[in-house]
């Protein structure tokens, strides 16, 4: 039922996906899907690297499998059910629940450091290539903003991680508006819980200098690949080279980020095609964004729903 409601709302974007793979060749379908596998291998090595200190049989193998089944229920959900799937295999591979919820959540708040940096740095570095400068001018208010809200929300994130300070001033004003609103006390208790979940859990991954440093070097390593999918695609038709335009698919993904949509689909698309159409035609800019999403979204799922249909 999940699977048919799934198929049906996406249903206009498939179509659109199947449509762009027919105008890339088989060579760059498959070194597309390639470059995808690695970045799930990666995603498999930040879950493994976080769940190891909780869990000493857990292996690189198990990682991969989470990070797959994870994009399985992505889709079949719309966007809400990767987190809860994180936790449920993690649990299931005897990761303890709390340490596993922290998990969960500390790989966004280490996803959203990653696409800062990169975002920040594609910003500069092609705010001052003569190509880009002009481009990227004419958008820096809304980029700015952009940097701005990114920024805001990973510095609040890392903060509610590490801080016991913070962690309290936040309980606090849990335990006022659960008085103010008692209609809301349920939801007040979940947030509670995952609040001293994120920071206890977070105080142990993040406060450990070399762990941290590793999985954010994890998390810089995987944006960069799959910003390589569309680089790849675009390397002889587009004006820029690969890394610029894998600097300003950073910038792309960065703003797409503060922008609205159900998995992410619709915003990326959008800002994607208002940069890059810039240098290279449409004919070719739209087919490669929706190989990209072939590649990140779709195959995936795939995968996922074949792990699934295996080990379940």
């Amino acid at each position: 039922m999940f699977l048919a409601a799934a198929l049906y709302f996406y249903r206009g974007s498939l179509a659109e996906i199947l449509e762009g793979i027919r105008a890339l060749s088989f060579v760059q379908l498959i070194i597309s899907c390639l470059i995808a596998t690695v970045f799930f291998l990666i995603e498999g090595g930040i879950v493994y690297y976080m769940a190891h200190p909780f869990e000493s049989t857990y292996h690189w193998g198990k990682g991969i499998r989470t990070a797959y089944l994870c994009e399985f229920y992505r889709l079949l959900t719309l966007g809400s059910g990767s987190g809860f799937a994180a936790i449920y295999y993690l649990q299931k591979d005897g990761v303890p629940y709390a340490k596993g919820t922290g998990i969960t959540m500390l790989q966004f708040v280490f996803k959203k450091i990653a696409v800062m940096i990169l975002g920040l740095m594609g910003f500069l570095y092609l705010l001052g290539t003569p190509q880009t400068s002009q481009i990227l001018c004419q958008y820096q208010n809304a980029m700015i903003i952009g940097c701005v809200v990114t920024i805001l929300i990973a510095l609040f994130m890392t903060l509610i991680t590490v801080s016991e300070k913070i962690k309290d001033w936040l309980l606090y004003a849990i335990d006022w508006l659960e008085h103010k609103k008692p209609k809301y006390k349920q939801q007040m208790e979940k947030g509670r819980e995952n609040l001293i979940l994120l920071n206890d859990t977070g105080k142990e991954l993040m406060t450990h200098k070399k762990r941290f440093l590793v999985l954010l070097g994890l998390n810089l390593m995987k944006l960069i690949v799959i910003y390589l999918i569309p680089a790849y695609i675009l390397k002889d038709i587009s004006v820029l080279n690969i890394p610029q335009s894998v600097m300003l698919m950073a910038i792309a993904y960065m703003l797409a980020g503060v922008i609205p949509a159900p998995s992410g689909i619709g915003s990326l698309e959008f800002v994607f095609l208002l940069f890059f159409n810039c240098f290279a035609g449409e004919t070719y800019t739209v087919p490669a964004i929706l190989v990209f999403r072939f590649t990140t979204w779709l195959v995936p799922f795939i995968i996922g729903g074949i792990i699934k249909m295996v080990t379940s």
